[in-house]
């Protein structure tokens, strides 16, 4: 009878070395390496639709390690099955740990580590990758670049190049380590790392496969190796493409720069701001472009304001730091983009209308001044600009050359010809009179609150 109710009791709860996947005579080090195994098998962060099940098998997981390493309850446990264990526990006033209590015991916080198993990095910037940690490498976005090793002397090497690294490019990539020793399951049976020590770079894609670094240990070797794996969302703008580019619903920012490739400060930003702001760079040898933004000094960032004038606000600051620009950039990251509203005369210039200006989706009336000489009446167009520049009038010159005006408009005989345009209607008005500013000035303030004088 006696026999018959302690079979009972041994199966009548969970059967910790089956949830653990080892024999009843297993020794401490196999339940140990078991037990990674399945926490990382069972980690709620790597199940991903199915989080409550790993949650569960999880808790099970932990439960039955907390008790097969501890030698007297591992006793009791053998003797009288898990509810002789709880019978047992609540006569001792159970400590009452949880499984993230477990964790901190079994992830070193208890007894000193041998030197083998001890971090390299501790306060660093370098991130230490260990089994609470790794649900944060699971949710990644951004490239890491991570060292695999143990404590000894073939790793000293990489101590102060990983350090600087980390430092040097923090908020760009991240720089992260594991020491193989203390977590040989995450080496072993999640990135199969045996050869130590090793580097792989992972890009922010999980679905995309790591590389192994495979060149010299040099700290701008490795910058450069994590640095291919970034994505990038920033335009080369040129001369040739800057109107077309300059077409953007969002506000634009652009680097001035005197290096050929994309900076990686400039790429992390044009990822974590996609979506709010739109990235250029500029190079110094687009010699027409820097000189119309006046760009004296590289690099330069600059926020655009007035494309069309080749005007912007520039991050003053000497201090190329991540967070110091990011600072300077949400202002206009999470505001609409607001249109500039013309202060000067502009020619009408092909990329001009290739911004929409003048044509029919372009709700302002465009005064339009026909010329033999464009510098001739600038500064009389510049003056009825600044004067108006609370309505809708927008004034541009061009040379007769430059366009066909008698395709356009039928009376044109002599010039200069001053013609104002409602793009929207598809109508014009011919001013028949003295170019000069009083007379203009007459003839706009009584005249355009009228829609009958456009042809």
């Amino acid at each position: 009878m006696f026999l018959l109710l302690y079979i009972c009791l041994v199966f009548a709860g969970e059967n910790y070395y089956q949830l653990l996947g080892v024999k009843k005579n297993a020794d401490d080090e196999s339940i140990r390496k078991q037990f990674k195994k399945l926490s990382l098998k069972y980690h709620p962060d790597k199940n991903k639709g199915n989080e409550q099940v790993a949650q569960e098998q999880f808790q099970k997981i932990v439960n039955a390690y907390e008790v097969l390493k501890d030698p007297e309850q591992r006793k009791i446990y053998d003797k009288y099955g898990e509810e002789g264990l709880n019978q047992h526990q609540q006569q001792q006033n159970s400590r009452g740990n949880n499984y993230n209590d477990i964790f901190s015991q079994f992830f070193g916080q208890g007894q000193r580590k041998p030197q083998i198993e001890q971090s390299m990095f501790q306060n660093t910037e370098v991130y230490e990758i260990d089994m609470p940690g790794l649900s944060r490498f699971f949710r990644r976005d951004h490239v890491w670049l991570i060292l695999f090793y143990r404590n000894d002397n073939s790793a000293q090497v990489y101590k102060d190049i990983w350090t600087q690294l980390a430092t040097k490019y923090y908020g760009i990539f991240k720089v992260a380590a594991i020491n193989c020793a203390s977590e040989d399951a995450i080496c072993d049976d999640e990135f199969q790392q045996y050869e130590l020590p090793s580097v792989l770079a992972f890009p922010a894609n999980i679905r995309q496969q790591p590389t192994k670094y495979e060149d010299s240990i040099n700290q701008e070797k490795f910058a450069k190796f994590a640095i291919s794996f970034m994505e990038s969302f920033v335009s080369l703008v040129t001369t040739s493409t800057y109107q077309d580019f300059i077409k953007q619903e969002l506000h634009i920012v652009l680097l001035f720069s005197n290096k050929k490739s994309t900076p990686p400060l400039l790429r992390v930003l044009s990822k974590e701001l996609k979506g709010k702001l739109i990235f250029g760079q500029i190079r110094e040898s687009d010699q027409e472009l820097i000189e119309k933004f006046k760009i004296e000094r590289f690099p330069t960032l600059m926020v655009l304001t007035n494309p069309v004038e080749y005007q912007g606000v520039i991050y003053e600051s000497n201090d190329f730091k991540k967070d110091q620009i990011m600072k300077f950039l949400r202002e206009y990251a999470y505001q609409p983009k607001k249109m500039q509203k013309q202060t000067t005369a502009r020619e009408l210039s092909t990329g001009v209308i290739k911004m929409g200006h003048c044509q029919k989706k372009d709700p302002n009336i465009c005064v339009l001044l026909i010329t033999e000489n464009n510098n001739e009446y600038r500064d009389l167009l510049d003056e009825l600009a600044s004067l108006y520049h609370k309505d809708k009038f927008m004034f541009y010159y061009v040379d007769k050359k430059k366009i066909m005006y008698s395709d356009l408009f039928d009376d044109i005989d002599n010039f200069p010809a001053l013609v104002v345009v409602k793009p929207k209607k598809e109508r014009y008005a011919l001013y028949g009179g003295k170019i000069e500013q009083g007379q203009l000035q007459s003839w706009f303030d009584s005249q355009f609150r009228f829609c009958n004088i456009f042809r």
